[in-house]
């Protein structure tokens, strides 16, 4: 499968033994993570829906791809939305009894989530593509981001009896 894997700095040590944790403490850790796993493509779906990230609003189009827009009929559609088979439907999330996560299986999901340069045989050739962060994590910091993160915190928190 194409698409991201990121992996979060600090959360080896960490992640590891809290999970053991609950696992004594829950028994079953697979509902947890299932849960954790619905906050994920949530979160995603959100940043679709409001075309931003944790950094904000993202960048705007370029004049070159609104003009490839309105010759295919699409100018105004939502960004990274246009077909009912791209981007923004391909994400799905995924999960075990001991991780969670949040991919896509389009070969340009990374380009359009960190940004960069084109191939010289893509549409548009050579050019710079602004990153569109549709998935939960803050590249800047790299860590969920806070609503994620808040999310998840509270999903943990039901899960051992808190909530």
């Amino acid at each position: 499968m194409n698409g991201i894997s990121i992996d979060l700095p600090g959360m080896d040590g960490a992640a590891p033994a809290t999970l053991e944790e609950l696992r004594a403490a829950l028994g079953d850790t697979e509902p947890l993570m299932r849960d954790v796993e619905a906050v994920l493509v949530s979160v995603s779906e959100r940043q679709f829906q409001t075309q931003s990230g944790p950094g904000g609003p993202w960048p705007a189009l370029t004049e070159t791809t609104l003009e490839l827009r309105a010759r295919r009929g699409v100018a105004g559609s939502p960004m990274l939305q246009l077909s009912a088979g791209g981007l923004a439907a391909s994400v799905q999330g995924g999960h075990t009894d001991a991780a969670a996560w949040v991919s896509s299986n389009k070969p340009y999901a990374a380009m359009q989530f960190f940004g960069g340069v084109t191939s010289p045989q893509s549409m548009i050739p050579n050019r710079r593509i602004s990153a569109r962060p549709y998935m939960p994590f803050d590249t800047a910091t790299d860590q969920l981001t806070p609503e994620a993160e808040e999310t998840i915190m509270d999903v943990l928190e039901h899960h051992i009896g808190r909530g």
